[in-house]
């Protein structure tokens, strides 16, 4: 139980690196997505791409050491209120933009301003509508008022994504629209060029100011959609590190001797959402036979060779959030006949999936079980960057998407789930449900928290909206010559701070 929280973070930097860490060199990460830009209001949302993208480009407030606690980045120190609801940040001295402008105070407030302003449309100002007002009050002070206590913000504000990514407000106002591809952040790189659908190359930033940082002279981000191409392209040299969720090639990786796999099983799951105003999922009875319908071990077993872990609940083996008991519908295509046998209606409707190898195949397996039940699926297959926008404006009978790793389940859950939210995917509406919501985002007792929040898994298990898969875990296939990668928190590959052996 908290007592205070008004004692001074004044944590340390990482020490600079030992001699035996070479400076120097190129290293090119390949991606699974080519990226959209990094303008907020342009972009509304990072995906895992673009959050690596920007672990290099922009520095956040705070950082998460292995053990998942905050540590200082561009901010110094932070004290809180009692109430958990206002906290101070003093940042950094001496930073600056690479555009040689100052990050300071004034420079997170205009960042947060201009998510936040409903003029500006953001997708992004959702997950911001806990904050009440940004201040800056001096030079290097930054105030977050917030309107319901939020205890774990220094944790929150450590992942690279779109609400954390601070650019230079001279930049932004000076670029107008073609400030997207052209990105100015505190980071250790800065923008050299970019060629869409082939390469963005960084290179160091050299006024960066962490002294030691980067080690690296330059990084290249090349888009491999093709998970096979992307994984030959780390075999023949032709990159360093890749981003890679396909298990056979994580399986060959692991027994070879010339790769490394980085495996990181954080919060969060794989979803899909039902749209709950759209016959046939406007009712209950379909939803329910669905998902009963679905046998988790034997999707593993076909798309992973068991390495997928099944989620019974949203919050997943890496989260505090930790619950005895949700509700979570049995595997049982026996009910599930029943179920839509008393719907008495035929049973048809379009899964989005993505038009990849990977999508095709866990949509095909789920069209497989749905027939055996008795319900007609068709693929609509996209691109993965058309998910987000189909999403977003209701346009899908089911779609695919995921609650990502983080921190606190509290921001995701009340985004996806509350009444009113625009990122309410499914439209679905229950006083219950908002009330534990708006209850456990509001109080800074954790085990209070932890019953609301199994609660919220229950309700969601049973009236189904939206429905879990498998648990997230990341991984990450690397060259063993670079070393220093980070943890892959969020499904970020993070190489700020690697070196070349």
């Amino acid at each position: 139980m908290w007592k205070t929280a008004t004692a001074v973070l004044a944590l340390g930097l990482l020490a600079a690196p030992a001699a035996a860490q070479k400076r120097g060199g190129t290293a090119t990460l390949g991606l699974e997505l080519d990226i959209a830009g990094f303008d907020q209001l342009r972009v509304g949302v990072y995906d895992t791409a673009a959050r690596s993208a920007a672990a290099l480009l922009f520095d956040t407030l705070t950082r998460l050491d292995e053990e998942g606690a905050p540590q200082p980045k561009l901010a110094q120190s932070w004290t809180s209120s009692e109430d958990f609801k206002t906290w101070t940040f003093k940042l950094q001295p001496g930073v600056k933009f690479s555009d040689g402008t100052p990050l300071n105070a004034q420079a997170i407030k205009f960042n947060y301003d201009r998510m936040r302003d409903p003029n500006n449309h953001c997708a992004c100002a959702f997950y911001l509508s806990s904050i009440a007002e940004i201040e800056a009050p001096g030079e290097l002070t930054v105030i977050f008022r917030l309107r319901d206590p939020a205890i774990n913000i220094p944790a929150r504000l450590a992942a690279p994504g779109v609400t954390t990514a601070y650019h230079s407000p001279t930049a932004v106002e000076r670029l107008g629209k073609d400030y997207n591809r052209n990105p100015v952040g505190t980071g250790p790189f800065v923008l050299k060029s970019w060629v869409a659908g082939d390469r963005l190359v960084l290179e160091r930033n050299p006024n960066y100011w962490r002294p030691g940082y980067p080690r690296l002279d330059k990084v290249v981000l090349r888009p491999l959609p093709d998970a096979q191409a992307r994984f030959a392209s780390l075999q023949a040299g032709e990159t360093d590190i890749i981003w890679d969720d396909n298990f056979d090639n994580i399986e060959k990786a692991q027994k070879d001797k010339s790769l490394v796999v980085y495996e990181y099983t954080g919060s969060g799951a794989a979803v899909a959402a039902f749209n709950t105003k759209v016959a046939p999922f406007d009712d209950l009875r379909v939803r329910q036979a669905l998902v009963m319908a679905i046998d988790r071990e034997k999707i593993s077993q076909a798309v992973s060779n068991g390495l997928l872990r099944p989620a019974q609940d949203p919050y997943g083996a890496g989260s505090w959030v930790k619950c005895q008991d949700v509700g979570a519908l049995p595997y049982d295509p026996a009910k599930a006949k029943e179920l839509l046998k008393d719907y008495g209606k035929p049973v048809s409707f379009k899964m989005v999936v993505t038009a990849t190898p990977r999508g095709r195949q866990g949509g095909q397996i789920l069209q497989q079980l749905w027939k055996e039940v008795g319900a007609d699926v068709q693929l609509d297959q996209v691109d993965q960057t058309t998910i987000p926008t189909k999403a977003f404006k209701h346009d899908f009978q089911l779609t695919p998407w995921r609650i990502v790793d983080s921190v606190d389940p509290g921001a995701q859950m009340y985004a996806n789930f509350h009444t009113g939210s625009p990122v309410n995917l499914a439209q679905y509406s229950n006083p219950e449900l908002d009330k534990l919501l708006e209850r456990a985002r509001a109080t800074a007792d954790q085990p209070a928290r932890v019953k609301d929040y199994c609660e919220v898994a229950k309700i969601i298990n049973r009236e189904v909206p939206w429905f879990w898969t498998f648990q997230n875990t990341y991984y990450a296939i690397a060259k063993p010559k670079l070393k220093g990668v980070a943890k892959l928190y969020s499904d970020v590959i993070d190489i700020s701070e690697a070196w070349l052996e």
